[in-house]
């Protein structure tokens, strides 16, 4: 299950996912946010990420992401 502060790869599943990562260099994300029912992905959960070292961020659905990191390994050496 994706929890707020995972690391996520934004998956190239559709025309400006697959911009993000090839001309921005956008592929892995924070996840900053998560709600329930969202009326945008009629009313799926969704998740507000953010790029690692930008600001841009963007919402997407779980079958848009995919855990890289989970929030508990992120800060162990």
């Amino acid at each position: 299950m994706v929890k707020i502060g995972d690391i996520v790869e934004l998956l190239p599943i559709n025309n400006r996912a697959r911009q993000l990562r090839k001309e921005h260099g956008f592929i892995d994300w924070e996840v900053v946010e998560i709600r329930e029912n969202l009326q945008a992905f009629d009313g799926k959960r969704g998740f507000d990420i953010k790029a690692l070292g930008s600001s841009k961020s963007r919402w997407v659905t779980e079958n848009e992401i995919k855990i890289v990191t989970f929030r508990e390994n992120r800060d162990r050496t």
